[in-house]
């Protein structure tokens, strides 16, 4: 049996983290590409991190240097958007049809306005273009190579983007529920056992194969590994007295931790999201590393938020 030993998970490790040294002053751009594809900010972070892992394995197939890290990353997010959406169903082959006369005006200065919020209202390949050509400033040849087409398809996707925007003026953006929520009542119960710092009652809310996931940092597998890992760090290994609370994200319950910080200021540095099976906990996810998520969920809760980076630091 072949081991992957500790020195080659160091190694590994190692290597990951310079990469994500590197790609730093494009995280932010990352995930605002990302939350203008995803319809909710949980899901934008999911591509951002799907993006990441992409982008970190194809360096291995590269022969040559990647000149543009920012353009690297946009692409393997475009790439793995689309693919998904080709999966679902959700991209069709009339969006690939190239019209007799597209436009290539830019966007009316109402429509820039609204861009942001309403973007996630429109089909997946306009909803693509529009941003890397409205938002991220590419050009048509650029756009129509991550979205795999032609610059008249592009052509004809932006003209009918733009056009669709500039029509739903402030329409809401439909977000679907989730059939795996977890119920207030089990997450009353970690918030209580977390604050009075029972580890052991609180490990028993867990089912036995129950995962947990520092988003972008760690992995875990099994209870065992989660009490001893991030559930007894988050507890006990932290300054800021760290304390939960069960707050309602649109429609969904959700854990915060509160800290206190040097200054004395209480705020939410992370965001805890849960999934319920047999009335216990199969998996959660801590957000301690997802800045931009803490700051959309904590400005839509009201709370004040402390963000901590986008992985730590030794």
């Amino acid at each position: 049996m072949t081991l992957l030993t500790r020195d080659f998970h160091r190694s590994v490790r190692q290597a990951r983290m310079a990469f994500l040294d590197a790609v730093e002053p494009h995280r932010a751009d990352l995930f605002r590409y990302c939350r203008g594809l995803a319809p909710t900010v949980w899901e934008a972070e999911d591509l951002v991190q799907e993006t990441l892992l992409r982008a970190f394995a194809k360096l291995a197939e590269c022969h040559w240097d990647v000149k543009d890290a920012r353009a690297y990353l946009l692409r393997a997010a475009t790439n793995l958007w689309i693919d998904g959406q080709r999966r679902a169903g959700r991209v069709r082959l009339e969006d690939d049809l190239e019209p007799a006369a597209a436009e290539d005006a830019p966007p009316a200065a109402e429509v820039r306005e609204a861009l942001a919020a309403l973007v996630r209202n429109l089909p997946p390949r306009e909803r693509a273009a529009v941003l890397l050509k409205d938002a991220f400033g590419l050009d048509l040849d650029e756009v129509a190579t991550y979205l795999e087409t032609t610059r008249g398809a592009v052509k004809a996707a932006l003209h009918r983007g733009r056009a669709r925007l500039a029509a739903r003026g402030a329409d809401a953006v439909a977000v679907e529920g989730r059939p795996d929520g977890p119920s207030a009542a089990l997450l009353d119960r970690f918030c209580a056992l977390f604050n009075a710092r029972d580890l052991p009652a609180l490990t028993a809310l867990l089912l036995e194969d129950a995962t947990a996931e520092v988003v972008g940092m760690v992995q875990e597998y099994g209870r065992e590994q989660v009490e001893k890992g991030s559930l007894y760090h988050t507890m006990f290994g932290e300054e800021g007295r760290p304390r939960a609370a069960l707050l309602e994200y649109l429609g969904e319950p959700v854990v915060v931790i509160w800290y206190t910080g040097p200054d004395g200021v209480d705020a939410v540095e992370d965001v805890l999201r849960f999934v319920e099976r047999e009335g216990r906990v199969a998996s959660l996810r801590y957000s301690y590393f997802c800045p931009e998520l803490i700051e959309e969920v904590g400005a839509a809760l009201g709370v004040p938020v402390r963000t901590n980076g986008h992985r730590y630091r030794a």
